[in-house]
């Protein structure tokens, strides 16, 4: 007995020291228990004085009705069924302890718990003989049942558990088989001693044991990881049918990636479930793998999805299940489609910028063959030379437009805060101290890395055609369906006739590609941007940003 308790101590400080272990907490103030009732069952043994008995039989009840119900819960921990374990739970595991704790405590008033204590002497040795009560019955049963429920649960760990684990849960399992047989030895077993308990001397043999698997095998250290937590942690859905296409498993990607509320699926046919994969409902139940993409609406938002079919079959080539994999992979195709687009964009580019500067070459050497004959006459010399600047001027210009134009689409787009955009862009250019800038666009918008040259070029242009302007605003507003960027300011606006110019290459007083290139940044995320002002009163710019390509950022 005082071997038990000493081996349990030592046991319950371990694993104590690896609480961070799932299970090992409950399992070391278990082993704790243990330790409390096999000391104070040996000072029992060994008291001569038949009070003392009865006194340090009070004593191990402190411990001994909470152990059953230990044993389930760290059955279930250990087993990775946290999800079973709650409040409503633990309260139906520690019924019984609570119920055997107070009968046995409050005995003298019902002999519920035992009807009557006598103390036997035996060669020499004292034994307290009890006359058991239907409390007493109640705790036997539960501590046996307690044995038996995490005997299943290791037993199905062993069967699942790969090579690594298979020891130290077949060790465990021996451990458990050892307690339920000494423990049905003393219930139902005739004994040398009446009522002397051998449960402490097996828990002993049990406690060596396991001492072992903890130094020799990491019981505690290295714990094997059910597949149902790793099921439920993954980022893709997953969907398991049985041979004639019921829903046997399905995790909660799953569940929010066809937008159904519970697992109440589980068990029924996957042809009744009204999903968007109704439609693949053929190839996803044959016998052949499939891989295809679809494309789902909801709620105005716009989804993709990989979806693969892999059948399982068994050693002889019998299907067993199919395992159905769905994965969101709408950012690769949005920022696939953004690429493709500036890819055409960029070849578009390199079409009209290749014929444009051969325009301007053209008028170069035009005019230096003009000089060459008109060298006598100095104004037509002049005329000449001047017309040759401009042309040198115009192939800078367009030399300087594509290596800002050819970063469209160098990376893939991404998630940017406007009002931060703004104020880098608002630093950038040289404003004067007369003009003030008020920005509330607390939103986040999914655009090309260039978004920062968009406002740079809005506020460029402003300065340079706005009339007296004083102030730029940046305001957002959001609906169901899109969200509007508006930029303002208070200088003399665009004329009706050019609100439909302004955005075309090569119009403009300046070089005539801002605005141009405005409009093609935002368009790799197919963002628009129209001008809405009033003339006379200032330019309005609203930048449309569709649905899905939006968000509010947290702290708001």
């Amino acid at each position: 007995m005082f071997l038990s308790a000493i081996i349990s101590g030592i046991i319950s400080i371990i694993t104590w020291n690896r609480r961070d272990v799932r299970g090992s907490g409950i399992f070391s103030f278990y082993m704790f228990l243990i330790a409390w009732w096999s000391f104070f069952y040996g000072l029992e043994v060994t008291a001569i004085d038949p009070d003392l008995h009865i006194l340090y039989l009070k004593i191990e009840y402190l411990a001994i009705p909470w152990i059953p119900g230990c044993v389930i819960l760290f059955a279930l921990k250990f087993g990775g069924f946290n999800h079973l374990v709650n409040r409503k739970t633990c309260a139906l595991i520690f019924l019984v302890p609570v119920l055997t704790f107070v009968s046995y405590f409050t005995n003298e008033l019902h002999h519920w718990y035992y009807q009557a204590v006598d103390a036997l002497t035996i060669d020499g040795l004292t034994i307290i003989s009890i006359t058991p009560g239907f409390m007493y019955n109640v705790l036997s049963s539960y501590i046996l049942l307690s044995i038996a429920f995490c005997l299943v649960v290791f037993l199905y760990i062993l069967y699942n558990s790969p090579r690594v684990f298979f020891i130290q849960s077949f060790l465990f399992v021996c451990i458990l088989f050892s307690l339920m047989a000494g423990y049905l030895y003393y219930h139902f077993m005739p004994r040398l001693y009446p009522d002397f308990d051998i449960t402490p001397i097996v828990l002993a043999f049990a406690g060596i044991i396991l001492l072992f698997e903890i130094f020799q095998y990491q019981f505690f250290d290295l714990v094997h990881f059910p597949h149902r937590k790793i099921f439920e942690h993954l980022h893709d859905g997953i969907i398991v049918l049985d041979t004639v296409n019921r829903v046997l498993e399905m995790n909660n990607e799953a569940i929010t990636m066809l937008h159904l509320e519970n697992l109440s699926i589980i068990g029924g046919k996957f042809d009744t479930i009204s999903t968007f994969l109704s439609d693949l409902k053929t190839d996803l139940t044959g016998l052949t793998p499939i891989h295809t993409t679809i494309n789902h609406l909801y709620e105005n938002n716009s989804y993709y999805y990989a979806i693969d079919m892999y059948p399982v079959f068994d050693s002889i080539n019998r299907l067993e299940c199919r395992l159905i994999v769905m994965r969101d992979i709408s950012e690769i195709i949005k920022s696939k489609n953004a690429l493709t687009e500036a890819g055409k964009k960029l070849g578009l580019l390199t079409s009209i910028t290749r014929h444009d500067i051969l325009n301007q070459i053209m008028i170069i050497s035009f005019y230096i063959e003009d000089i060459a004959n008109t060298c006598n006459n100095q104004s037509q010399t002049m005329t000449a030379f001047d017309r040759v600047k401009d042309a040198t001027t115009m192939i800078k210009q367009l030399i300087s437009f594509t290596s800002v134009y050819q970063d469209l689409g160098i990376a893939e787009p991404g998630w940017y805060k406007v009002s931060d955009v703004v104020q880098k862009a608002w630093k950038t250019r040289n404003v004067p101290p007369t003009v003030s800038c008020h920005i509330d666009a607390n939103i986040v918008i999914y655009a090309d890395m260039l978004l920062e040259k968009v406002f740079f070029n809005l506020i460029d242009n402003s300065l340079r055609h706005g009339k007296d302007i004083t102030s730029i605003t940046v305001s957002s507003k959001i609906s169901e369906k899109c969200a509007v960027i508006i930029y303002e300011d208070d200088g003399g606006g665009v004329n009706f006739e050019n609100k439909s110019k302004i955005f075309k290459r090569g119009f403009g007083e300046n070089t005539g590609y801002g605005l141009f290139l405005v409009r093609e940044i935002l368009g790799i995320t197919s963002i628009t941007i129209e001008e809405t002002g009033i003339p006379g009163i200032g330019v309005r710019f609203e930048i449309t940003v569709p649905h899905g390509g939006f968000m509010v950022p947290a702290e708001s």
